[in-house]
């Protein structure tokens, strides 16, 4: 996304205010995601009898990852890091909170609050004094929120109603890029794992142009990329990233 302050997505910052029987995820750099989400709310107390429900789980799973690998980069920030300009054009700890917003805005909207009633419940700060704990308990009511929606209901967007699975995508994004935006504002390792990569581009790639003409993403492609580029150079250019 470009700067946070122009994305116009369904979940924009725009928009809002400024284990046992369950499901892990293995995440770059650990051992095992601290996200799980009971197996009875991903399958919707069924077994996996189709390929729209295998889809469903296999997203939830991806989304779970993605929040995992945020909450990695989080953890890794460095003290003096808090202050310090992203390339959404916002300090870290606004990038931060922007996204704690976005998870908890998606859970109540999920939850059938209204649009204008979910940004006034979240007007506050939304970090506290412990960011890690906000980001690691809103991402754990987003995916749960996600596990238990049908990929078809309507979720409120700016622009009208936005079927679910398709506002998981946008979440997805949200998520990856703006983990690699904290990598590099800190100035640490910009590389985020590639199995999270590697879903979110077979998720989002189908819909590019869809997600694209939002207007949510900056300058967009730069179609400018060599044929050798990695997947991770070419995922974050498709949503105006210039790795």
């Amino acid at each position: 996304m470009g700067a946070v302050t122009g994305e116009r997505s369904a979940i924009c910052a725009h928009d809002m205010p400024a284990a046992s029987g369950s499901v892990a995820v293995r995440v770059h750099g650990s051992s095992e995601s601290p996200y799980a989400v009971p197996e009875e709310d991903i399958r919707h107390d069924a077994p996996v009898r189709n390929q729209s429900t295998t889809a469903t789980v296999r997203k939830v799973e991806l989304i779970l990852a993605a929040s995992a690998e945020f909450e990695r980069v989080v953890r890794q920030l460095p003290v003096d890091s808090w202050d310090l300009p992203t390339p959404s054009q916002i300090s870290v700890r606004d990038l931060v909170e922007h996204v704690v917003v976005g998870n908890r805005f998606t859970s109540l909207l999920l939850g059938g609050v209204g649009r204008e009633q979910a940004r006034n419940m979240l007007t506050d700060d939304q970090l506290g004094d412990d960011p890690v704990a906000a980001v690691a308990e809103s991402s754990r009511q987003q995916a749960e929120a996600f596990a238990a929606a049908p990929p078809e209901q309507p979720v409120p967007g700016p622009n009208g109603d936005v079927p679910a699975e398709a506002f998981l995508r946008f979440r997805l994004v949200d998520l990856v890029v703006h983990a690699w935006d904290l990598l590099r504002a800190a100035g640490l390792d910009e590389t985020l794992d590639p199995p999270v990569v590697a879903g979110l581009s077979r998720v989002v790639e189908p819909h590019l142009d869809d997600m694209l003409a939002f207007g949510a993403y900056g300058e967009g492609p730069s179609d400018t990329l060599p044929p050798d580029a990695s997947q991770q150079t070419r995922l974050l250019d498709w949503f105006g990233r210039r790795p």
